[in-house]
């Protein structure tokens, strides 16, 4: 595994399911600083090198995908909004 700054951001994509952001904080305090944590958003993306939590699969999530953000502006990306031009390479799972 990677070693994780946890000091740089770490956007959480909870797919609507708003009530889960605090459970996703809850299980990502260990390994990120709090403060660092935030809901995502679709109007600006995060900076290369910043984390992502992503809950997976989408409508019922059993698991938290984290990735690193390696780029932007590029095509590659798979997200939604702000999103789809950023590039990540997965880190880790952690059951939800």
């Amino acid at each position: 595994m990677s070693e994780i700054e946890s000091t740089k951001k770490i956007h959480i994509i909870v797919h609507g399911q708003r009530q889960l952001v605090e459970p996703v904080r809850d299980k990502l305090a260990d390994r990120f600083k709090r403060e660092n944590m935030q809901p995502a958003s679709l109007d600006k993306a995060g900076e290369v090198g910043e984390y992502v939590a992503m809950l997976w699969p989408p409508v019922a999530p059993k698991e938290i995908v984290v990735s690193q953000i390696t780029s932007t502006g590029g095509s590659g990306g798979q997200g939604m909004g702000a999103w789809s031009s950023v590039s990540q390479k997965e880190l880790f799972r952690v059951s939800l």
